[in-house]
């Protein structure tokens, strides 16, 4: 039997993109449209996904349903101690910066989009990632046995990133902000500035945050630079090699 298909929209640029398709009818509609609220996305995300995505995806014939962060069973910590942070927070415990290991996409996420889809009768699927072509390495194997598997939509159609800008274009959008938690330390400085000017209480969540964890973690930071993030100068001298997060965990 062929399985139903679920979008994990993840808020951001493809996302968007593939909303964009679906009103356009060069998709076809979901069997179910999900994105997880982490209790913690950037504030704009959720004013252009209110503004734009949604209303146009319900006149579409589409619902995109917000999976709410209570079906998440792990919050910042976890561990048999509870003493493990899920984000990928900066150290310098050990002398040398570093990042710790990334949790929070599989706990806040990818966990609970499944926990929804079983809440909706479905327990097996195939799932649309919004991968882009430049995106090819990331992609999963197939395989019909196993359960939620990785279907790419905008890599069937050969689009790139830049693709879909034009294609939010064509809808009458602006263009989207990228989908990243407030308080996420894979952004640059500018992204980190833009926050702090543009949405200072989403800033002051950041920093809030922070200071929170650092008191059971020391040595964790926001910032590369493993100081706070409320004393750095994020508008100093760019890193040229600093890049904000490409990796697709998120959903794009």
């Amino acid at each position: 039997m062929k399985k139903p298909v679920v979008w994990s929209s993840g808020g951001g640029v493809q996302s968007s993109a593939i909303a964009a398709l679906i009103c356009q009818g060069k998709l076809p509609k979901p069997d179910l449209a999900v994105m997880a609220d982490t209790g913690r996305e950037y504030s704009p995300v959720w004013d252009y996904m209110n503004e734009y995505v949604i209303p146009d995806l319900r006149k579409a014939g589409v619902e995109l349903h917000i999976a709410g962060h209570e079906l998440a069973t792990v919050d910042l910590w976890t561990g048999k101690e509870g003493k493990t942070l899920i984000i990928p927070a900066f150290t310098d415990k050990s002398g040398k910066p570093g990042a710790l290991p990334k949790y929070c996409n599989s706990e806040w996420k990818v966990r609970v989009v499944q926990r929804f889809c079983r809440q909706h009768g479905i327990k097996d699927a195939d799932q649309w990632i919004g991968f882009t072509t430049d995106e090819m390495d990331r992609m999963r194997v197939y395989h019909d046995k196993a359960t939620w598997q990785h279907l790419y939509p905008l890599i069937d159609m050969r689009l790139r990133r830049s693709d879909c800008f034009s294609i939010i274009e064509q809808m009458g959008w602006p263009e989207p902000p990228r989908s990243a938690c407030w308080m996420c330390p894979f952004r640059s400085d500018q992204e980190w500035q833009i926050m702090k000017e543009e949405c200072p209480s989403d800033f002051e969540k950041a920093v809030k945050l922070e200071a929170e964890v650092q008191e059971y973690d020391p040595n964790a930071f926001l910032h590369r630079s493993c100081k706070p993030i409320g004393a750095v100068d994020l508008t100093s001298e760019p890193d040229l090699f600093s890049k904000p997060c490409n990796s697709g965990a998120c959903f794009t």
